[in-house]
């Protein structure tokens, strides 16, 4: 409304076989240091990151991975970054966007 930045989300297809904090590093230059569900979610009080589960791009043997930044809030809650992360990197699952390997 005000023409300033609050939310970012991104799905990006990144280089397969390695973690999300590989992804993040890609996408902030803060810190984001807390993990859940064995690393496939990173997120701060302000960014979350994650990688989904099959959605690979095998030709290019590229992995889909997720992330939402919030800005200019003074809003911070690392929680409610968790939960954002997981739910956005659980609908980009069921999306076209992922495009899951044959059987």
């Amino acid at each position: 409304m005000d023409g300033k930045l609050a939310v970012r989300t991104v799905q990006k297809w990144w280089q397969g076989g390695h973690d999300t904090a590989y992804f993040l590093r890609s996408q902030t230059l803060e810190r984001v240091e807390k993990t859940a569900d064995a690393g496939r979610y990173v997120y701060s009080v302000n960014q979350a990151f994650g990688k989904t589960k099959d959605c690979v791009d095998a030709k290019y043997k590229q992995e889909l991975c997720t992330g939402v930044q919030a800005y200019g809030s003074d809003h911070e809650d690392a929680d409610a970054m968790k939960r954002l992360i997981v739910s956005f990197t659980e609908t980009v699952e069921t999306s076209d966007a992922c495009d899951r390997p044959n059987p």
